[in-house]
């Protein structure tokens, strides 16, 4: 079940204390904080009343009026509906407050972690083999999501969080603000960021859940392996390139990733089974050498849009329904 959501700003003052800003974006603002009571670190997001995106929840014959955004994170960690798979990987909810000008959605904030961007590029080199154990989990995650019928939609290197004192590095993936239901049906209009998007959005046609997220996947690795910025119209406007300083078989991966088709790009669980993944290498990502070359979802159901309406769609697993 989702926590309660609690309507009173004092509630709020009197159970977490609020510190320094951590980041923001075109909708909200996030800040360090911690509970009062245990001293126990959270992250506060703050969103103006204006552009929270609400669903319909039937559940047991009981209709709810849900902040979607909190509904698609629960549910992609599989926490909500009966049959969903468990995804450890998607940061946890603590509180969800809902003003009258403002909700606010309090989460986990693990220890020692820094977003991924600040973790790949504050080091100088970092080693195949570890970016390899990063990006299965990155994978893993999306899998999982998108088998709770969650699709994230805004898959970058800032909406992960890495602990970056373990011996394996461990992912979070956080900020579902963009998000949707996975759905038979494709999408028309893209929510998310936009030198990201995959190329069918700018041939203005429909995409998909799976090949956008997998055109993501394919994004944060290329900026990984080149340690530079990424933008799709330019990366489709130039020849395909093979990269110097890493393996073919990432080279591979890359080329299948960002494929300009997405028929041609893999499934999610074709990447899981490439071969980049399964070798181990002992190379580190040093600075690019770029030689230029020729060129299963759960139950559920579509998406009905009205006039109006950012997004009214609707999902049946487990007696729940949205709308």
């Amino acid at each position: 079940e989702l926590p309660r959501t609690l309507d009173s700003s004092k509630e709020f003052t009197s159970k977490y204390k609020e510190e320094e800003l951590l980041g923001e974006g075109g909708y909200s603002q996030v800040y360090a904080g911690e509970c009062r009571s245990t001293s126990t670190p959270v992250a506060i997001k703050h969103i103006p009343k204006k552009d929270v995106r609400f669903a319909r929840v039937n559940c047991q014959g009981n209709v709810y009026h849900e902040i979607l955004e909190v509904f698609l994170m629960e549910q992609a960690a599989g926490r909500l509906c009966d049959g969903s798979f468990e995804n450890p990987a998607v940061i946890g909810l603590v509180d969800t407050f809902e003003l009258e000008t403002e909700v606010i959605i309090v989460m986990e904030r693990p220890p020692d972690t820094v977003d991924g961007h600040d973790y790949m590029f504050k080091v100088k080199h970092v080693p195949e083999d570890q970016v390899k154990i990063i990006f299965k989990q990155i994978i893993n995650a999306a899998l999982l999501m998108h088998k709770n019928g969650v699709f994230h939609r805004d898959l970058k290197l800032e909406n992960l969080l890495v602990d970056r004192n373990k011996g394996t590095p461990e992912i979070r993936v956080i900020d579902f603000g963009c998000g949707d239901f996975v759905e038979n049906e494709p999408f028309r209009e893209f929510n998310g960021t936009p030198d990201f998007a995959p190329p069918e959005v700018y041939c203005k046609e429909t995409y998909r859940a799976e090949a956008t997220t997998v055109w993501q996947i394919g994004v944060m690795l290329y900026m990984i392996c080149t340690r530079d910025s990424f933008e799709t119209l330019k990366y489709i406007e130039q020849d395909n390139k093979v990269l110097g300083n890493v393996s073919k078989k990432c080279n591979d991966f890359l080329s299948r990733c960002l494929a300009f088709y997405p028929s041609q790009r893999p499934t999610l669980e074709d990447l899981l089974l490439h071969p980049w993944l399964e070798e181990r290498a002992n190379t580190a990502l040093s600075a690019p050498v770029v030689v230029p070359i020729c060129s299963s979802l759960p139950d559920k159901i579509g998406v009905h849009r009205q006039p109006g309406v950012c997004m009214h769609s609707a999902f049946s697993k487990g007696g729940i329904k949205f709308f």
